[in-house]
């Protein structure tokens, strides 16, 4: 069980990144001109992952900020902004990091879901059944996962919706290591 967890907690960011905000009071006014732009607010204390999540771009900007910066791949990865191109492009990531942000965030499209809940590693596939946003259609493929932890829990998504129970934007964020186990 650990192996699927460890690979989220080895970076710090992304707990904070996807968990549901107020979008209106998080900066989505900022509009960055240069990667230089991201990289600055990266660098601010304390980090605010609202404004991180909330930053506009130009394409261009994104491109040049994942070039020069391939570090800060996973905080592009959780913006709720950034255009189609750059989340189809972070989707196919090696880093199992940025993968997981990009299953985890509320705004994917189901295209991206759908292909995410293929990828090889089955942490990323848990986000895409603990996302609030994963449709019936895709949580019933999940439910035949290899995985034994990502099939109970498209399961009990499913079992969820079905009820009519409201789930945070994560669902995994309300998820215990004893309810992994069980």
């Amino acid at each position: 069980m650990q192996a699927l967890v460890r690979p989220i907690a080895e970076h710090h960011a992304l707990y904070e990144l996807t968990r549901p905000s107020s979008m209106k009071a998080a900066g989505r006014s900022k509009v960055l001109t240069c990667a230089d732009d991201f990289r600055q607010l990266l660098e601010e204390r304390p980090v605010d992952p609202a404004k991180l999540k909330g930053v506009m771009a130009s394409a261009t900007v994104w491109w040049d900020v994942l070039e020069r910066h391939p570090d800060a791949a996973v905080w592009v990865a959780a913006n709720r902004t950034i255009p189609d191109e750059i989340v189809r492009h972070l989707a196919s990531h090696a880093r199992i990091q940025v993968r997981t942000a990009v299953a985890s965030n509320p705004e994917m499209s189901d295209e991206v879901l759908i292909a995410l809940a293929h990828d090889k590693s089955d942490l990323v596939r848990m986000r895409v059944a603990c996302n609030a946003q994963t449709s019936r259609a895709v949580l019933a493929d999940l439910v035949a996962d290899p995985c034994v932890v990502v099939s109970k829990h498209a399961q009990a998504r499913l079992q969820h919706d079905i009820n009519g129970v409201m789930l945070p934007a994560s669902y995994l964020d309300e998820v215990s290591m004893f309810d992994l186990l069980h």
